[in-house]
């Protein structure tokens, strides 16, 4: 796929004059740019619109910064391909959904909706995170492919849903041992002339950690973050994260469908700022367990305070698989560091909230944040030496300036 090269400024500013074009796709021309409630019933009018349809929007960070779990009206959007019925935060309004599990299996079935609402679930506290999250900022170094995101297509929420391992259980299904990934695709509308969107998940990690989810936040799945069922696998990018799931097949090989491969990898060994790559099931890995993370959410750049005592809020995360163990933050271009207390969550998947009190003088201020967990891993000083032409997984210290007048 081709993507128009543009900075985050511009797509924001163009986002207004946009109309989608296409054979039964609405036009949302009409609209302010602004207004993300017009665009999608339920969603606040401050969220960012990156596009239209199918729809990206961003959260400001500050809308982020007092909120234990994130609402569904304040939630990031960012759907490649979306089905027409969809553009609402209320439930899907579908009751006969089913789940086809197919492939490498015993025996072959379909799994209703009615069918999942009758078994035991469960649910995890966790980020959701798009890969691209951050784009812009890799192209400081050197410009990038697709929409220029900022830092807001994160969002802290609760998904309750069947674990995967017990729908194959009750069912009586049996996989093959050969099999080594699942193929995850969705009832949606790929845009003319391009494959479905589909993924290729390692099979371990979505038989231990994978559920069929068909709650957010305590309420029904809304339509448009992939109601009524959403495969879920908590601690990776969200791209995974499965939306209108409808059939899983059971595989022994990575798929070569173009939404898996060239999109959404990271090369396998690090790349030159504004230079090509051909991405290949050989040379490259797709987008899942997150990279250590913190984003502070307030003040955010560009801030102005007022001299005196300020308090420094942020959030920090990373896979799961490791407790986040320090926050430090630096007001002296990493020269020294001061350590931020920490709010844990309850959930591994969860973000960690951290704060630090300090007295600010007049003039302008850089801070910078980085995070570290219990397995050592942290963020790099310079977040570019990850650079890729898509401009996945940032993850390089924070760093913001605010004015003190």
């Amino acid at each position: 796929m081709t993507f128009a090269r543009h900075t985050r400024r511009e797509f924001l500013a163009a986002a207004g004059a946009m109309a989608v074009a296409g054979s039964g796709t609405p036009s949302f021309g009409a609209f302010q740019q602004d207004d993300a409630s017009m665009l999608i019933t339920g969603k606040d009018k401050r969220l960012l619109v990156l596009k239209k349809y199918p729809a990206v929007f961003e959260t400001p960070l500050n809308l982020l910064a007092d909120q234990a779990l994130t609402p569904k009206n304040l939630l990031f959007v960012r759907n490649n391909q979306q089905p027409q019925d969809t553009a609402t935060v209320a439930p899907s309004s579908h009751t006969d959904w089913a789940i086809k599990l197919s492939g490498g299996t015993s025996r072959e079935v379909s799994v209703s909706l009615a069918q999942l609402r009758e078994m035991d679930m469960t649910d995890y506290e966790m980020v959701l995170q798009c890969s691209g999250n951050g784009r812009s900022l890799f192209s400081k170094a050197a410009l990038t492919n697709g929409t220029q995101w900022g830092k807001g297509g994160m969002g802290n929420v609760r998904f309750a849903g069947v674990r995967l391992s017990k729908v194959l259980e009750a069912n009586g299904v049996e996989i093959d041992a050969a099999t080594q990934f699942i193929n995850a695709s969705g009832a949606d509308d790929p845009a003319d002339g391009k494959e479905d969107f589909l993924h290729s998940l390692p099979i371990n990690d979505v038989l231990n950690r994978s559920i069929l989810a068909l709650q957010l936040n305590g309420e029904p799945l809304p339509a448009i973050h992939g109601g009524p069922v959403r495969l879920v696998t908590p601690g990776v990018y969200a791209t995974m994260n499965m939306k209108w799931l409808s059939e899983i097949r059971f595989v022994t090989d990575e798929s070569t469908n173009h939404n898996h491969v060239p999109r959404y990898r990271m090369p396998h060994r690090p790349i030159k700022p504004g230079s090509e790559y051909d991405f290949s099931l050989q040379n490259s890995s797709f987008n899942w367990n997150m990279k250590t993370k913190s984003v502070l959410l307030s003040p955010g750049d560009g801030d102005r305070l007022r001299p005196g005592p300020a308090t420094i809020k942020g959030v920090a995360f990373n896979d799961g698989q490791a407790n986040i163990t320090s926050v430090v933050l630096s007001f002296d271009h990493g020269q020294s560091w001061q350590q931020a207390a920490l709010m844990p969550s309850t959930s591994m998947y969860g973000w960690t909230r951290f704060r630090l009190q300090k007295n600010l003088s007049a003039g302008q201020h850089s801070i910078w944040c980085r995070a570290i967990d219990s397995h050592g891993r942290s963020q790099p000083l310079e977040g570019s030496v990850a650079w890729n032409p898509s401009g996945y997984e940032w993850n390089g210290i924070e760093k913001i300036m605010i004015d003190v007048v």
